[in-house]
């Protein structure tokens, strides 16, 4: 529930950021900006800051643009202030990962994560790409790993879609129908 109520609360923010990049064509730019500052909030040494009630919105404005000053333009500078004015530079990380997959969907692009029973080669690997453009109308980026406990075939994920072709997903479906 907590994670649904910060992905609520940081998509207008992730909004925000990625028409602004989208606008002055700087997708790249903001992606990396919103990574780096991603991890600077999630470190260990910087959370007692944000926890802090005596450190200002402002302090914290100032830490964040020391330590990503390389990255940062006036735009994204006031994109952190008006997170830390309001508080929700906590919600960075979910904002960086929402604006991720703004670009995706804007690239017409997806990660794929294929497992398969055995090592997969390259030429079948070239195919799998090949059939799966096709079907998710989408550039396909491959991952795959090997589970010796799929006994045969394939596992697909493409975001929500999930395509079993493993023995056992079959040998399941086999059962269900009987």
């Amino acid at each position: 529930m907590i994670f649904a109520n910060m992905t609520t609360l940081a998509r207008p923010y992730a909004v925000a950021a990625f028409e602004t990049a989208l606008d002055k064509d700087d997708l790249a730019s903001w992606k990396g900006m919103l990574n780096n500052a991603a991890q600077v909030i999630q470190d260990n040494q910087v959370m007692p800051f944000l926890e802090n009630p005596r450190v200002t919105a402002k302090q914290l404005i100032e830490l964040l643009c020391d330590i990503l000053n390389p990255v940062l333009d006036t735009e994204k500078k006031n994109f952190l202030s008006i997170l830390a004015e309001n508080k929700r530079l906590p919600l960075l990380p979910d904002i960086s990962a929402l604006f991720t997959v703004y670009c995706a969907e804007h690239e017409k692009y997806i990660n794929v994560d294929v497992v398969s029973a055995v090592t997969l080669d390259a030429i079948y690997q070239q195919k799998l790409v090949q059939n799966l453009t096709k079907r998710l109308q989408r550039n396909v980026s491959l991952h795959c790993s090997v589970d010796p406990g799929l006994l045969g075939g394939i596992l697909v994920r493409a975001g929500d879609t999930v395509i079993d072709g493993s023995v056992r997903g079959k040998l399941n479906r086999l059962l269900e129908s009987l």
